[in-house]
């Protein structure tokens, strides 16, 4: 057996399994029990408010969401746990206005300029984020196990009322894994097959020609 057809060969499996992977892949998702919630609410003109995510998420336990709105809205998976958040939020806004009563703090603090801020600050623990639509229908897996919580914003100057739904789903195996590998099989055993399988069709044409003794 010469070089390129153990070559070819190993690229055959390694192309099988890479398929294999990917047909994994395509098994849809499990929605747990119990799971869905949804409902419908309303954005105040350029305010945010925690969008009902507060758990754990894991390469094989991940979530829908699903929203249609009148007006564009953004939404934001954070891996941060929402006390955390929010002791941030507070501190930032009487560190701006000092002279802030009590009361006031919580509301002023659920303005889309303090939540800007904490985003410029924290870039790094932005899971996922949808930019401003009216329309969203996404499942979500994260690469490790993250505390994730769910924020919704209206950056407009107008309400947004909006219909919502949240589906915990969980996977046989971790899709970003799974995903990424399929992508990785694929190409290098179809790299490493074909000069062998282009070699064997070209043979069998020269021994079929060759006369018979």
């Amino acid at each position: 057996m010469n070089w390129l057809t153990l070559i070819g060969r190993l690229g055959m499996v390694i192309l099988m399994t890479g398929l294999a992977v990917g047909l994994v892949s395509l098994i849809p998702s499990v929605q747990m029990s119990p799971s869905s919630s949804g409902g419908m609410a309303s954005m105040q003109p350029e305010k945010y408010d925690f969008f009902y995510i507060y758990w754990q998420l894991t390469p094989q336990s991940g979530i829908k969401i699903s929203i249609e709105s009148n007006s564009s809205i953004d939404i934001y998976l954070l891996d941060i746990n929402m006390r955390d958040f929010q002791n941030w939020t507070a501190t930032w806004v009487t560190q701006q206005f000092p002279n802030i009563s009590d009361y006031e703090i919580w509301p002023a603090s659920m303005d889309v300029t303090v939540l800007n801020a904490f985003l410029e600050s924290h870039s790094g623990i932005v899971l996922w984020k949808s930019g401003s639509t009216t329309t969203v229908s996404r499942e979500f897996y994260p690469d490790t196990e993250v505390n994730a919580t769910g924020i919704i914003a209206n950056p407009s100057p107008n309400d947004a009322p909006y219909t919502w739904g949240i589906t915990q789903l969980t996977s046989i195996a971790p899709k970003t894994k799974v995903t990424l590998l399929t992508e990785i099989l694929v190409p290098v055993g179809i790299v490493l097959a074909v000069p062998w399988v282009y070699s064997t069709r070209m043979r069998k044409p020269q021994l079929q020609e060759r006369p018979s003794s």
